[in-house]
C-alpha cells in the first residue's frame, strides 16, 4: 500500500492543505462535466470506453459501469499531479462529510499496488453522483500512471463501502490520450 509517512510499499496521503486545497480546486473543475451533464451533453472523445475530456487547465479520463460507478484519472500537468476518483449514486452516508478513505487495489506487475488516501476529497455532483478524489501529489505520479496501466482489474473501497473490482481494459490508449491532452493544455 502507498502512505506518504511509511515506506514506499504504502502511500497514504497527508500533504499540507493548503496543496490539497489547490489540487481538489483542479480537481473538482476537471470533473465538472463528468458529474453534472449526461455523455452527450459534454465535448469530450472516447477511446477504448473511457471517456476524455478537458477544463483547459486538466484532463479527465473515466469510465460508467453497469453499477453506476465512475472510476477515472484526472491530470493536472501544470502541476504535475494525477489523481484517482470513484464516484456513485446514492452515497447518502458522504453528503456531509468533506473527506473520506479512499483505497485502491490493482492487480499486475505496477510498482505500488495498494494505494490509500485517508482524506480524498468528497464532492457532490448534480445528477446524484457523490465523488471521492484521491490525489498523492506530483511526487508520486509516474508510480500510479505505471500501476493503473500495467492493472487489469482495481478493487474500489470509499469509506465503508466496498464499491467492487472494476475492468480498466483500454486504460492504456485511454491514458496515452490523457497525457496528449495535458501537453496540449501544458503548452498554452
Amino acid at each position: 500500500m502507498v502512505r506518504l509517512e511509511a515506506p514506499l510499499a504504502i502511500l497514504k496521503l497527508r500533504g499540507n492543505d493548503m496543496n490539497r486545497s489547490i489540487a481538489t480546486f483542479l480537481v473538482l473543475a476537471a470533473l465538472a462535466p463528468a458529474l453534472a451533464a449526461p455523455a452527450a451533453a459534454r465535448d469530450i472523445s472516447t477511446i477504448d470506453g473511457w471517456e476524455l475530456s478537458t477544463t483547459g487547465k486538466t484532463c479527465t479520463m473515466a469510465t460508467t459501469f453497469a453499477d453506476d460507478v465512475t472510476i477515472g484519472l484526472v491530470w493536472s500537468p501544470k502541476t504535475g499531479e494525477l489523481g484517482f476518483m470513484a464516484a456513485g449514486l446514492r452515497w447518502n452516508e458522504l453528503n456531509d462529510r468533506k473527506t473520506v478513505a479512499l483505497d485502491l487495489s490493482f492487480d499486475g506487475d505496477g510498482p505500488i499496488t495498494q494505494w490509500e488516501d485517508e482524506r480524498a476529497t468528497v464532492v457532490l455532483g448534480g445528477t446524484g453522483k457523490t465523488a471521492a478524489i484521491a490525489n498523492w501529489g506530483a511526487d508520486h505520479t509516474d508510480e500510479l500512471a505505471k500501476t493503473v496501466g500495467t492493472a487489469s482489474h482495481v478493487t474500489v473501497r470509499v469509506g465503508d463501502r466496498d464499491l467492487g473490482s472494476y475492468d480498466l481494459a483500454g486504460n492504456a490508449a485511454a491514458y496515452r490520450a490523457l497525457m496528449r491532452c495535458g501537453n496540449q493544455v501544458a503548452s498554452k
